[in-house]
């Protein structure tokens, strides 16, 4: 992989992670994701173009708006931030290709889902079907397996995910999955085929453990307190998508 195009990829993605920023701070409110420019959400003054630029811009204001001085949050650059080097991961791993293309969709769409799920805990359906839509309809021509192991994928998790929303109020008498889980797991699912979900689902869920036992040690998780489980899956997803093959040897590999 030639280093241009993995810089390439990582500079439209710091681009691509301002606009996400936009995304998740106006779906929830139910405001035009478009219009009207970008404003402090303090003060309202119009955001100039030079403090667009992402990340460098939020550093260079020392976090603060130019003009009320009220304090920007740590999430926009860390969001674009984000962006940027895992779009550059993506480039680095599969190069210039259709793969890649695809997973530079799924990876925009999973950053802002996150973003909204840890703020407002939801996951709206203007993302999850349109994810679901596009990653289905380009499995089914694309992708190193047959079109039936993608939609495999898609059914067993959603499948999986629906059982526990289900069953979650009779065994634990709450909800234990919302069906934006369910609705993500569609896209997630046939995104990285049969295989790919088991290791997304295992590692979402330990790692929403792991962080669940942490939060409750440190007296931060209450009884009524819901993690949001979407950026887990995001989580399991990308890693079962960039390295799920060498995990997956890797773990047989032990028994072989």
């Amino acid at each position: 992989m030639r280093p241009s195009v993995v810089i390439y990829a990582i500079c439209m993605g710091l681009i691509i992670g301002s606009f996400l920023n936009v995304v998740a701070y106006r779906l929830p409110r139910g405001e035009s994701v478009l219009f009207p420019r970008s404003r402090c959400p303090r003060c309202g003054a119009r955001i100039r173009p030079r403090d667009l630029i992402p990340v460098v811009s939020w550093v260079w204001l020392r976090g603060r708006c130019r003009d009320c001085g009220g304090a920007i949050s740590w999430r926009y650059p860390l969001v674009e931030a984000m962006t940027g080097g895992l779009w550059g991961l993506a480039a680095w791993r599969y190069g210039w290709s259709w793969e890649t293309a695809l997973g530079l969709v799924v990876v925009s769409f999973l950053i802002a889902l996150s973003a909204i799920d840890l703020q407002w805990q939801i996951l709206p359906d203007e993302l999850t079907y349109p994810l679901a839509i596009v990653v289905v309809g380009a499995r089914l021509w694309m992708g190193p397996e047959p079109w039936w192991w993608y939609l495999g994928g898609a059914a067993l998790g959603a499948g999986m995910l629906l059982t526990l929303y289900w069953l979650s109020p009779l065994l634990f008498g709450k909800e234990g999955m919302g069906l934006g889980d369910v609705k993500l797991m569609v896209g997630l699912g046939a995104f990285n085929g049969l295989t790919g979900t088991v290791l997304t689902l295992f590692a979402a869920s330990l790692a929403g453990l792991v962080v669940g036992l942490v939060l409750q040690r440190m007296d931060r998780l209450g009884e009524q307190h819901r993690i949001p489980f979407g950026p887990f899956l995001a989580g399991g997803a990308l890693l079962s998508w960039l390295y799920g093959d060498a995990l997956m040897q890797a773990y047989f590999g032990l028994f072989l």
